[in-house]
């Protein structure tokens, strides 16, 4: 990395830093959600000009062989994060009104927006430049960015001190989300797609926890949920041992 794209690394860093503290310390009776829509939104676009600063070609759709089974299995398992069979069976409710759904909703738009942008549109091309034409570079590329992503949210341990257990499955599930949109970047080239997979899995998977009564895993959930996890699991890895690497600065 040249010594100017260092100093504009620092100083994206340093405005990210600003504005999660500024989000932390903002609160807004019942818009609890606006603080983070707000910093993550405007993190969203330093980090776009960033990355095109870096000349990272993430922005365009361009599939690979791929690209449909990618996006299909992650797709499916983005929506199924959602307990559709305790929902329709009336066990679990969202008890907030509609306004509340949809600022969670942009809510989740704008933080997997950010953490895409963050993790995947900048972090995963800069890792894989490093791997350059060492075996299986793109699979170990995304493993790598996917593990930082993951490890990144033990600062969640400062907030919450005493939901260690929570925190620990958080790094998990982020651990696979981040592996599942990095597939999905391979086979498409668009980091827009990684966001909105990403979004739409935090809406369904933190939706009821968040505006409901209770959250709704039961037996049918978790045996479709595994199916469909292992499923995901063998395309996508399978499609990324196969991929070819890419330079990311060129279309």
């Amino acid at each position: 990395m040249k010594q100017k794209d260092r100093i504009w690394l620092l100083s994206v860093i340093g405005v990210l830093l600003i504005l999660e503290v500024f989000g932390r310390t903002l609160k807004i009776p019942y818009f609890e959600e606006f603080s983070t829509i707000l910093t993550r939104v405007i993190s969203s676009v330093v980090l776009v000009v960033f990355i095109r600063r870096m000349g990272y070609r993430v922005f365009r759709f361009k599939p690979g062989k791929y690209a449909a089974l990618t996006v299909l299995f992650a797709s499916l398992v983005a929506v199924n994060n959602f307990p559709f069979y305790t929902y329709w069976t009336g066990n679990v409710h969202v008890t907030e009104g509609a306004l509340r759904v949809l600022l969670f909703a942009l809510e989740c738009a704008a933080v997997g927006c950010f953490e895409e942008l963050a993790f995947r549109g900048f972090l995963l091309p800069y890792i894989a430049e490093k791997l350059k034409g060492r075996p299986h570079a793109p699979f170990f590329a995304a493993l790598i960015s996917s593990a930082v992503f993951a490890v990144v949210h033990l600062v969640n341990l400062l907030v919450s001190p005493g939901a260690a257990g929570a925190v620990i499955q958080q790094i998990g599930y982020s651990f696979l989300i981040g592996g599942m949109c990095a597939c999905v970047l391979y086979a498409t080239r668009s980091i827009w797609l990684c966001a909105a997979i990403h979004s739409v899995y935090n809406f369904f998977g933190q939706v009821l926890s968040r505006l409901g009564d209770r959250t709704g895993w039961d037996m049918p959930t978790i045996l479709i949920t595994v199916f469909l996890g292992l499923s995901a699991a063998a395309v996508l890895i399978t499609g990324l041992l196969k991929q070819k690497e890419i330079d990311w600065t060129k279309e």
